[in-house]
């Protein structure tokens, strides 16, 4: 039994130390897209508009899409700022109101999307992240709400 002890302790750190380099590479990463939101911070202040929710982050392919919650109240005037990686060619936002119709939009072919909007519905809305062109198997994305 010890053998078999060992054995399993020694899989045990095999698998910590391969895990090593990718644990330490997504700090980084994440780092890099909370910079990328951080620049714009002083534009968005400029506007009247004050951190609320995020970074929101995850990773798409090519295509793939996300649903990000968003609970808005009538009249709130909101700013939804995305980002993504260096591999990342089009980033798309879309805000749905709680009937998922889309209440603004931001399909331009970049990599930082903004949509500005006044809620006009409470209640759950949500945030369509389209990852729309990415050079990877995978790109990270990030996101941030601000409010006025």
């Amino acid at each position: 039994m010890g053998s078999w002890v060992r054995k399993a302790g020694a899989a045990l750190i095999a698998v910590a130390l391969a895990a090593a380099p990718v644990a330490s590479a997504q700090p980084d990463l994440r780092d890099f897209l909370t910079r990328q939101l951080d620049n714009r911070e002083p534009e968005n202040a400029e506007d009247g508009f004050a951190h609320a929710a995020g970074p929101l982050a995850g990773a798409l392919a090519s295509g793939g899409a996300a649903a990000l919650p968003l609970t808005l109240r009538v009249g709130q005037e909101v700013r939804i700022a995305g980002v993504c990686d260096e591999a990342c060619e089009d980033l798309d936002l879309r805000i749905l109101n709680p009937r998922g119709e889309i209440v603004g939009a931001d399909t331009r072919g970049n990599d930082h999307p903004v949509v500005d909007l006044r809620a006009e519905m409470f209640g759950p809305h949500t945030i369509q992240v389209d990852m729309a062109r990415c050079d990877a198997p995978r790109c990270r994305y990030a996101v941030n709400v601000y409010t006025r």
